[in-house]
């Protein structure tokens, strides 16, 4: 899902500003736009071919993801929908001046620029705006729309909507998450402060923009919870699409209808079927679900169990609770895993007594579960996205899988 929008087409050349290049059906020029506080932002800016219409093209920002090599995301299968766009290396960046800002107040600022520069283009619309991102650049877009930037419509994709349920989906540290978060430079947004400042989650609830979300069925950085709780607090028009397969077709059905007059388009949500059916499910709201529990007798760190009935098709989190006795360790780390190894869903919980009944929530991933399938849970101290150290000791002694399912599977 994070490559939905890949390299620059190798028949575009870009050159500079003051001169643009047409290469084909696209125009794009290598632009850079004054951010907040006078930080240079490194752009990219993509035009339709043709002449643009009344009131000119319907515009677009892109947001690029984590870590991707510029352009990670670029805008030529937008200009080919009837889309003007332009794409900046975030601050501290790429070829971008600044500090790295983890779309924070300083990023939402440069959208406001980047928006402003966008809308003052002759050939671009100056109020038919919208906004896409994907990973960083998804969080990017929810940044953006509740700190007032004025777009018309919205598609963050496969990100987060809460950086302090990002890092502690489960109330552990998310070690990986972490990881990708500081790579671009110094956590300087890591402290109580900085994440109050990018809890977008807490303004959903007076977001009318339109928002269509996509979400991978599986993400173990930032689980189908960061989308589902986004989609029910939001107020305005929304739509959720889950699957594996990027929605090239929606997206841009989504933004043609919000930005220039489309077809109308549904709302509700979408479920895309398991590998390697792309059929879909649609549902008015989030589909229903319900719970199937399992005892796993033993007492080893690696137990198996086979489910009842089926198909079942994850969806929602469950949870492994464990009694233990002796422990040492200070998280016990659950991983749900297929007989083949394929890894299903993982969670963990930090250890505070030497015994007792552990809870260890699990993410929320999309997985379809064959009829009669045999299911083996891993407990460890570490391991997975969650981190962690060797060493030590514990006793495990009963274990219950509850895994939340679909009420009725819809891959089969």
């Amino acid at each position: 899902m994070r490559a939905l929008l890949a390299a620059c087409l190798a028949a575009l050349v870009c050159v500079g500003s003051s001169a643009g290049a047409r290469a084909g059906a696209l125009t794009v020029q290598e632009v850079t736009i004054t951010g907040d506080g006078g930080v240079p932002l490194a752009c990219q800016f993509v035009l339709p071919a043709g002449t643009a219409p009344d009131g000119g093209w319907p515009g677009l920002v892109l947001f690029p993801g984590l870590g991707g090599t510029p352009p990670s995301i670029d805008g030529t299968e937008f200009a080919a929908a009837g889309f003007a766009s332009v794409t900046c290396d975030e601050r501290g960046t790429g070829s971008s001046g600044g500090s790295f800002d983890l779309a924070g107040p300083e990023d939402a600022a440069d959208a406001q620029w980047i928006f402003d520069w966008l809308a003052a283009r002759p050939e671009v619309s100056d109020t038919q705006i919208g906004a896409y991102g994907d990973d960083l650049g998804g969080a990017e877009v929810w940044d953006t729309a509740v700190a007032g930037v004025p777009f018309k419509a919205i598609v963050p994709v496969d990100t987060w909507s809460s950086v302090s349920h990002a890092l502690r989906p489960t109330g552990v540290l998310n070690a990986g998450a972490l990881s990708l978060f500081t790579a671009e430079g110094p956590a300087t947004w890591n402290t109580p402060a900085g994440i109050d400042a990018r809890a977008y989650r807490a303004h959903l609830h007076s977001l009318t923009v339109p928002t269509l979300l996509v979400h991978d069925r599986t993400d173990f950085l930032w689980d189908l919870s960061q989308a589902t709780s986004a989609y029910q607090l939001l107020a305005g028009p929304k739509r959720l699409f889950i699957g594996w397969l990027p929605p090239e077709a929606e997206v841009v059905a989504w933004l043609r209808h919000y930005l220039a007059a489309g077809p109308p388009v549904g709302q509700g949500v979408e479920l895309q079927h398991a590998v390697p059916d792309t059929t879909t499910t649609r549902f008015h709201k989030l589909p229903p679900i319900r719970f199937v529990s399992v005892n796993l007798p033993g007492a080893a760190l690696k137990r198996s169990v086979w489910l009842p009935g089926g198909p079942l098709e994850t969806f929602g989190a469950g949870s492994v609770t464990i009694r233990y006795t002796g422990a040492s360790w200070q998280q016990v780390v659950a991983k749900v895993a297929s007989s083949d190894g394929t890894l299903v869903t993982e969670g963990a919980a930090a250890v505070t007594k030497r015994s007792g009944v552990l809870k260890i929530p699990l993410l929320n991933e999309m997985a379809l579960l064959s009829r009669g399938k045999k299911l083996v849970v891993t407990l460890s101290s570490h391991g997975g996205e969650f981190g962690g150290s060797g060493g030590g000791k514990i006793a495990i002694h009963r274990v219950t899988l509850r895994l939340s399912v679909l009420q009725r599977a819809v891959s089969r």
